[in-house]
């Protein structure tokens, strides 16, 4: 899973850190299985 960046001329200029609530951790984790579950069905 990637991570929100700031991006510049020259790149990557300073990675946005997320302050994340208990409930919202787990609503992202469980966004995440299920885009990885996708990806692995449409990848066999």
């Amino acid at each position: 899973m990637g991570v929100p960046v700031k991006l510049g001329r020259d790149g990557i200029e300073a990675i946005v850190e997320l302050d994340l609530g208990d409930d919202e951790r787990r609503a992202l984790q469980a966004s995440a299985d299920a885009v990885r579950e996708v990806v692995g069905v449409l990848s066999s």
